[in-house]
């Protein structure tokens, strides 16, 4: 086992062992209105991050890492995503985007 597979990728997401990926697997998550995607696409791993409270098909995601699928790769990737975590946060503090997710009831009388 190597090095990189024995420590946690990121300090704040969960991210699979990259078996997940060599079978063609994606892996998604979010932290309120963070939001991420890590698959295989050309043989590398490539992750994306959007905010809101759109899905990934109707976001306009950046992507954030590339790299080799491997133990060394899912660590990067949790290093990328720890820093784009960390700007999230800067854009919160600034109020450059909205971090709850909000939902609004729907009363049927009003409608």
């Amino acid at each position: 086992m190597s090095e990189a597979s024995k420590k946690k990728a990121s300090k704040r997401f969960y991210i699979p062992d990259v078996s997940l990926f060599t079978e063609g697997n994606i892996y998604t998550g979010s932290e309120n209105t963070f939001n991420f995607r890590i698959g295989k696409e050309d043989d590398r791993l490539k992750t994306r991050v959007w905010y809101g409270m759109k899905c990934f098909e109707l976001s306009e995601p950046s992507e954030v890492c590339d790299t080799e699928v491997t133990a060394e790769g899912i660590m990067q990737t949790g290093a990328a995503l720890d820093a784009e975590y960390a700007k999230y946060l800067k854009k919160l503090e600034s109020g450059e985007t909205e971090g709850r997710r909000t939902y609004i009831a729907r009363n049927s009388e009003s409608e």
